[in-house]
């Protein structure tokens, strides 16, 4: 009698050792999808955002143009460096960027920024002064910017900003 119930003991005893580790792989794996998604999204989230410091209220030169002071800030969220950032800002209108001093460079849609490194969890901001055709006012919902980088292991990456193409706002009437 002794002996059969050793049996069903050590057969319980196996099967719930084999659940136990069907478990245990099962949270290792989802562990490892994790992790590959928390790389994905710091890798994702490397981001670029602008706004305007100084924004004209209507065409200030003759010729239509006006200038503004724009901010832009990059956002590096992960916890590990990134390296050769390279923000194509890209406009849809030729802009002219005037540097201290009043130099002004020649027309051109996209502006280049560059970094040599950007520390993990940290930003890095550029000030910009532009000037384009004050007609072109409405049509900025268009701008758009791409983030080249290397990341740790030494992948390039590019991420564009915003993702998609915005619509312009519609403005309801009444």
């Amino acid at each position: 009698m002794g002996a059969p119930l050793a049996n069903w003991i050590a057969l319980a005893s196996s099967v719930i050792a084999a659940v136990g580790l069907l478990f245990t792989g099962f949270q290792v794996w989802l562990l490892n999808q994790q992790a590959r998604h928390d790389r994905r999204v710091v890798i994702d989230g490397v981001a670029v955002s602008w706004r305007p410091v100084e924004a004209p209220s209507r065409a200030e030169e003759p010729d239509g143009t006006s200038a503004w002071l724009y901010e832009v800030v990059l956002v590096n969220p992960g916890n590990l460096p990134i390296d050769d950032v390279h923000v194509h800002w890209t406009f849809p209108c030729p802009v002219v960027r005037v540097r201290r001093g009043g130099v002004r460079d020649a027309p051109t849609g996209t502006l280049v920024l560059s970094a040599p490194v950007v520390v993990g969890g940290g930003t890095r901001t550029w000030q910009r002064r532009v000037r384009f055709d004050y007609g072109y006012k409405e049509r900025l919902i268009e701008v758009y910017a791409e983030v080249t980088f290397n990341d740790i292991e030494g992948r390039r990456r590019t991420n564009r900003w915003p993702r998609a193409r915005r619509e312009p706002l519609r403005r309801k009437d009444g």
